[in-house]
């Protein structure tokens, strides 16, 4: 009932953002908190330093559990300072389950973090049209770099992260 209650909800935002734009800097945004310790999380607590890359997701979306799968299993290729925010509505449970299941190499690390939006204030900041929804930007002006509406594949993104070499 959940999952129906938020794919509702999902959808009525998107309806009535439909024609809205992605906004080219970063938006402000509160409402959200940490998955592991439901500590308040904000647009002002995200790093400050390289390229943050923000992913919005639902745990049961197939294309969102092969990007969690393939940036975990490419976390050794970004330099320092990339760092990953994966944003959900649905509660840790179903995340921590995805996570088990899709994507071990994703937890504990320092540059990943996992927030929890029940709210909705992503969708409402940044105007999503699909899942998953990957916005990379530059900590340092809060400038997009690129915008990705429903696209799982890692190898799309890579152009625009900061890779080792």
């Amino acid at each position: 009932m959940k999952n129906f209650i938020y794919s509702l909800l999902l959808f009525l935002m998107m309806l009535s953002t439909a024609h809205a734009q992605v906004p080219d800097t970063l938006p402000a945004f509160k409402g959200m908190f940490k998955m592991e310790n439901n500590q308040a999380f904000t647009s002002d607590s995200l790093s400050k330093k390289g390229t943050n890359i923000l992913i919005f997701y639902d745990p049961g979306c197939g294309h969102c559990q092969e990007l969690a799968s393939e940036v975990g299993k490419s976390l050794n290729k970004f330099k320092e300072h990339t760092d990953f925010y994966f944003i959900a509505m649905q509660e840790k449970g179903q995340v921590e389950g995805m996570l088990n299941m899709f994507a071990k190499e994703l937890i504990g690390k320092p540059n990943v973090h996992f927030l929890h939006d029940p709210t909705g204030q992503f969708i409402l900041a940044f105007n999503p049209n699909n899942f998953p929804f990957a916005y990379i930007y530059n900590a340092e002006t809060g400038k997009e770099i690129k915008h990705f509406n429903g696209e799982g594949k890692l190898k799309k993104l890579m152009p625009y992260l900061d890779i080792r070499h």
